[in-house]
């Protein structure tokens, strides 16, 4: 019913430019159901259904409904291991895998950087490269600045940026700048930047304005901390942290929200919980 409401709001003039222009209806309609799907879940994941996590991460590593995204594949293995899938893991994903795929070769190098194995790291990032991955470009710049060479890791990143990766241009939110020498570990204009591209930013820049794990409070904000972790809330990246921040927000400064969406921040916070699947 979707895709036909969809169809039906296109003018006989705009399905013609479509066709002249080599563009199929089909692939409109394809993109309509793609969306329908990432939505749905993402409305359950945002109830704290971390199947729902589970099925978001495919979604970022098939392209469903969303450019394909390695950070936002891990961001939401991540959430799914955070609300517990049962008999799944992150590395129970990975496993299911081939062995040639880029997002399993990135997880993989990036574990070995974890490991001081930069030399395994660096074959497997030059392996990407070669297969046309930014995340190949993005990891040899990890491995260059560990390595002592600065410049050349924050080309190599920016390289991975310019071809798509938003791993890469999280990265250089971190590289030195005028915000780190000013006791800020980011930089925080950089990141509101790409806020819309990774859905772990936003969660990012409502720790940063909360004052979670940062020694400078001059940074609090709360107003501007409820508004990204709301944003990331809207990209199913809250976790239950900030989750417990926002219930206590609302109860201190006497904000009120309606039943259903408190019910929803218990569930997330995990101070309630969801009857879990058999």
């Amino acid at each position: 019913m979707i895709v036909a409401m969809f169809m039906a709001s296109c003018s006989e003039q705009q399905l013609f430019d479509e066709f002249t222009s080599g563009q199929s209806v089909l692939v409109n309609e394809q993109k309509v159901s793609e969306s329908v799907i990432l939505n749905s879940y993402l409305e359950k994941a945002r109830w704290g259904d971390g199947t729902a996590f589970l099925r978001l991460a495919e979604c970022y590593h098939d392209g469903i409904g969303v450019k394909p995204d390695f950070m936002g594949t891990l961001t939401m293995l991540m959430m799914a291991d955070q609300y517990g899938v049962k008999n799944q893991s992150i590395e129970d994903y990975l496993i299911s895998l081939p062995d040639t795929d880029n997002t399993k070769m990135a997880f993989e190098a990036i574990a070995k950087l974890d490991r001081n194995n930069n030399l395994s790291s660096d074959s497997i990032a030059e392996l990407l490269i070669a297969n046309g991955s930014a995340e190949g470009y993005t990891i040899k710049g990890v491995i260059q600045v560990e390595q002592g060479d600065t410049i050349g890791g924050q080309q190599s990143i920016e390289t991975g940026a310019k071809m798509g990766s938003s791993f890469a241009e999280l990265l250089l939110c971190a590289f030195p700048t005028p915000e780190t020498r000013n006791g800020n570990s980011l930089n925080i204009e950089m990141l509101k930047s790409i806020s819309e591209k990774s859905p772990v930013v936003n969660t990012i820049l409502g720790d940063f304005y909360s004052g979670y794990n940062y020694g400078d409070t001059s940074n609090i904000d709360e107003t501007l901390a409820e508004i990204y972790y709301k944003k990331a809330d809207e990209q199913g990246c809250l976790g239950k942290r900030p989750a417990r921040w926002l219930i206590n927000y609302y109860d201190r400064t006497g904000i009120q929200i309606d039943a259903k969406e408190k019910e929803r921040l218990q569930i997330l916070s995990g101070t309630i919980w969801l009857p879990k699947e058999e």
